[in-house]
């Protein structure tokens, strides 16, 4: 994970740990890293879309968690050498998706990036150049596109429903 803020902590909630191991974040805001690993506890909502690395792999103390997932606070670029890091998560500010996207992808790592994709339609066409050069997954974070129940209504506008 590529940025661990109020999108992040989200999608980090959504990670279905069968599929997918974090073992590495990147975030240089300490409350942010907290919160990746604990949740965000200001209110039962914000819990429950935020749960935290912990929560969502089960471990009981932070210094467990630190066994599986290493933190670069400092500098994302660390996190992009880490041989174990195969795929990023990117959820940064717009203005930085397309820029980690490629370093990410030039590292060698697939991407999936939160929407949305680029700040302009030139930037998502480098990314996706760049994927398909490089023989890797790009990825847009557009969650509710996998849905059943999007896909269903536009189903149901089809059939004149």
């Amino acid at each position: 994970m590529i940025g661990t803020g109020d999108e992040g902590s989200v999608l980090i909630g959504a990670l279905n740990p069968a599929y997918v191991q974090v073992v590495a974040i990147a975030d240089i805001r300490p409350y942010n890293v907290h919160r990746a690993f604990h949740g965000d506890w200001t209110s039962p909502v914000a819990l429950e879309a935020r749960p935290g690395l912990m929560a969502k792999y089960g471990w009981k103390t932070r210094e467990e968690a630190d066994k599986h997932v290493t933190v670069y606070a400092q500098d994302y670029h660390d996190l992009l050498k880490d041989p174990k890091v195969e795929a990023v998560i990117t959820a940064l500010p717009l203005h930085l998706h397309a820029q980690v996207a490629v370093e990410a992808m030039r590292a060698g790592k697939h991407v999936l990036s939160e929407k949305l994709m680029g700040h302009s339609v030139a930037q998502c066409k480098v990314m996706g150049r760049v994927a398909e050069e490089q023989g890797l997954y790009l990825a847009g974070g557009h969650q509710r596109h996998y849905s059943i129940l999007y896909d269903n209504a536009v189903n149901l506008i089809r059939w004149g429903v």
